[in-house]
């Protein structure tokens, strides 16, 4: 045999192997990782009374409900109005969560951790002085970070409802 001719054998050969080669890995790559869905959370105000007397006490509460798993920690904004509400105080919560809460007028800037998560939703509770008729259309929640227990970031699944009324 000829050195062409062994040459042409082995391209064919080389040729024929990188055609069958290519065609046995024309599989669609799909990965077999599973991961975990973010926990959809939605949080609200609930308010005591959606038309406070004047004089009267308003309290209003911070809640997020998680579909999946406990929210275990959160920051977060209250605005409102200041000629309508004044702040008077934090309510006593006893379930052994950590928070901190900062005011100013129209805003009171809220912290809080839990390790075992909150587990009934309830995040927090102020009491604000009513000022004015219709005041508690004036309060606005923004959640700045809220995370699982798990540790997942769930801000990116976070709906902020509209305000509630408990029925009292």
């Amino acid at each position: 045999m000829t050195h062409t001719r062994v040459w042409r054998n082995n391209r064919a050969y080389i040729v024929t192997t990188a055609a069958l080669l290519s065609t046995a890995c024309s599989e669609s790559y799909r990965s077999t990782v599973v991961q975990n869905p973010v926990p959809a959370v939605e949080a609200a105000l609930v308010v005591s009374d959606s038309a406070p007397a004047v004089g009267g006490t308003l309290v209003v509460s911070v809640q997020a409900i998680a579909k999946q798993g406990t929210v275990g920690s959160y920051t977060a904004r209250i605005n409102f109005d200041p000629a309508a509400l004044q702040f008077d105080g934090e309510v006593p919560m006893s379930d052994k969560a950590i928070r901190a809460s900062n005011s100013l007028p129209g805003l009171v800037r809220i912290a809080g951790a839990a390790a075992a998560g909150f587990t009934d939703g309830q995040l927090a509770s102020y009491r604000f002085v009513v000022l004015r008729a219709n005041s508690a259309r004036t309060l606005a929640l923004v959640v700045d970070e809220i995370h699982m227990i798990s540790r997942v970031d769930a801000k990116t699944t976070l709906t902020v409802a509209p305000n509630r009324v408990t029925s009292r």
